[in-house]
């Protein structure tokens, strides 16, 4: 079934699926393998990801003679509390270093590398180009997330993903009062979105707990409808953390050896 994914993946945001990624930066040949861009993406923080609040941070880590980072710890790291700190001595660790050498023996050292996240703009990414489901396929569709909404509405707890704990409850406080319409409105988004990915004959099988392959990630987040209640309250949302709190997310400068 995909009804699960499905409602874990509908978070206050309808269309969150923009391709998060990372850029690191450091010497060449410091890598012998840069961690992979498409596993580390997944790290981008949730919270700073819903908003497109950008960061980076820089970290240094020990580097054993296996050419495995370890003890990684942020130097810097902008905007602070989002939890680009935390991510990136994930994302640097993954990696394999080339090591230095003396006398052809590998040597333990450290090593510094920036890694920037960002949010790819969305500007090209249209919606959904597929067919709008028939009556049937909206009945059975309603069906499916109704049995779903019986143990309750679906939980969020990945939205606040990253940002620091002491800003949590000022931050709830503001995601409870804003998206009140967007909860009222998600239920028959989903309805619209399974029905749009699923065939009566699907639909009909996950009714009867039958299993259906889930659709590719694309498809998944352009069948969810456009949400201008969403958009309005995520701007919302992030005016007011700016405004609280700093997204500034300027670069510092460092001189070669990581110093200010």
């Amino acid at each position: 079934m995909f009804i699960a994914p499905l409602l874990a993946l509908a978070v206050l945001v309808p269309d969150p699926g923009t391709p998060k990624l990372w850029e690191q930066e450091a010497p060449a040949t410091n890598w012998a393998r840069t961690p992979d861009p498409e596993v580390t993406s997944d790290l981008m923080p949730g919270f700073a990801a819903q908003l497109d609040l950008q960061g980076w941070a820089i970290v240094r880590c020990y580097q054993e003679t296996d050419g495995h980072p370890y003890n990684c710890r942020v130097v810097e790291e902008r905007p602070q509390g989002l939890g680009f700190g935390s991510a990136a001595r994930v994302v640097v660790a993954s990696g394999e270093l080339r090591l230095g050498r003396v006398a052809g023996i590998p040597m333990p050292g450290e090593v510094r590398a920036r890694v920037r996240f960002r949010v790819e703009d969305e500007a090209e990414e249209g919606g959904w180009s597929g067919p709008e489901p028939s009556e049937i396929q909206l009945k059975l569709a309603r069906q499916i997330v109704d049995r779903a909404y019986e143990d309750g509405e679906p939980e969020e707890d990945n939205f606040l993903d990253g940002l620091d704990y002491d800003r949590r409850a000022v931050v709830q406080a503001w995601v409870d009062e804003l998206f009140v319409e967007v909860r009222a409105e998600r239920r028959e988004a989903l309805v619209l979105q399974l029905a749009r990915l699923a065939s009566e004959s699907d639909l009909r099988r996950l009714l009867a707990g039958d299993y259906v392959s889930p659709p590719d990630m694309d498809r998944f987040e352009s069948a969810y409808p456009e949400s201008k209640a969403a958009k309005a309250a995520v701007a919302e949302l992030r005016r007011r953390y700016c405004e609280r709190y700093s997204c500034d997310a300027s670069e510092v400068k460092t001189d070669e050896a990581g110093g200010r």
